[in-house]
């Protein structure tokens, strides 16, 4: 009798220990995986590492599935102003109040909004030609809280082709080849869309 009381209660002490480590397990997990600014008040999932530009930009580079001659880079800032960031086409962050990105929006391919369940993102999809048959494929979301815009976008440079130019025998059009890139950057098995898309859904900001 008492040795099946002793191993009794040695079998409850293996499994309090089990679970004690499978939770402090679970914590670190949770606290490596995830990422917060204080001074922001804004926080996400890690889906790679996290690069920090300064206080409010942050960056987070992304393997394409598709080619190895893509690259994409998923951005999280916070900013006064608007912006997309066209690197190959425009050379960095074009601000959509600025003279320069009236002659840009017909490079907006879709305009509609998302809802993460916490906030409510507009999302534009950008393609601009960058010039030898690459192109600046966008996707860019942005929230407005406490005074401040929340801009979280993907940044994929795609060799698509140069409009104008012969394929299988027909001329394709600028417009053809846009068509392409959106498809490209709603396809639900495009990896890197399925990441920044898991990362947007965890975006949580303080708003008090």
């Amino acid at each position: 009798m008492l040795k099946r009381l002793i191993f009794i209660i040695t079998l409850t002490w293996i499994f309090i220990g089990n679970v004690n480590c499978q939770t402090k397990i679970n914590t670190q997990k949770n606290v490596t995986n995830h990422f917060y600014n204080k001074a922001l008040g804004i926080s996400f999932d890690k889906i790679g590492r996290v690069i920090k530009h300064d206080s409010t930009n942050y960056s987070i580079d992304l393997f394409s599935n598709v080619s190895s001659n893509e690259s994409a880079v998923v951005q999280i800032s916070a900013a006064n102003k608007l912006f997309v960031d066209l690197p190959g086409s425009y050379g960095g962050r074009l601000y959509l109040d600025s003279p320069s990105a009236a002659k840009l929006y017909k490079n907006i391919l879709l305009v509609d909004s998302i809802n993460t369940g916490r906030h409510n993102f507009k999302r534009e999809y950008w393609a601009v030609y960058a010039g030898m048959g690459m192109w600046d494929c966008v996707i860019n979301c942005y929230t407005y809280v406490k005074g401040k815009y929340y801009i979280v976008s993907l940044v994929q440079d795609e060799m698509m082709g140069k409009p104008g130019e012969i394929n299988n025998g027909k001329r394709i059009s600028s417009n053809e080849l846009k068509s392409i890139i959106l498809s490209s950057l709603q396809d639900k098995m495009n990896t890197n869309v399925n990441k920044f898309n898991d990362l947007l859904h965890s975006i949580r900001i303080q708003n008090k």
